[in-house]
């Protein structure tokens, strides 16, 4: 598993289940960068998964994949002495489950905030000071759910 670099929708392709993922190459045919042999850090990585919790537990599809990914980036960032990117999750709102229900192991990475239909909802402290950032940047002292 590769995770590529994108700046824009036009870097995305359909795959064989019509999902949009990166392309090898982005829309001008230049080679997208792959994440673990950056020169720079990356802000955002977005998760998918089949449900989370408001703890911040994501079910995958049981390979643990992006749990190891997750892993050896969080260690490249910290060898680096890069921030940490936010971890968030694109779900519908009808994926998001009781508190406490997913099922988390050790190894399992957590997400920092969700994001679906219904809002914004933070989880890490790291999610509610960027948003916190974010707001007094734009002028916006509303609170995002």
């Amino acid at each position: 598993m590769r995770m590529l670099n994108i700046t824009s929708m036009e870097d995305l392709v359909a795959n064989s289940m019509n999902i949009l993922e990166p392309s090898p190459v982005d829309a001008s045919g230049n080679q997208l960068e792959d994440v673990m042999l950056a020169n720079d850090p990356v802000d955002i990585l977005l998760l998918p998964g089949v449900a989370f919790d408001r703890q911040g537990g994501r079910l995958g599809r049981g390979g643990g994949y992006y749990d190891v990914f997750l892993q050896k980036y969080k260690e490249l960032a910290m060898e680096r002495k890069w921030k940490q990117p936010l971890l968030i999750a694109l779900a519908y709102s009808l994926q998001i489950v009781d508190e406490n229900v997913i099922p988390m192991t050790p190894t399992d990475v957590p997400i920092d905030a969700l994001v679906s239909p219904s809002g914004v909802i933070p989880i890490s402290s790291a999610a509610r000071e960027e948003m916190c950032d974010s707001d007094k940047l734009s002028g916006n002292g509303e609170d995002v759910i």
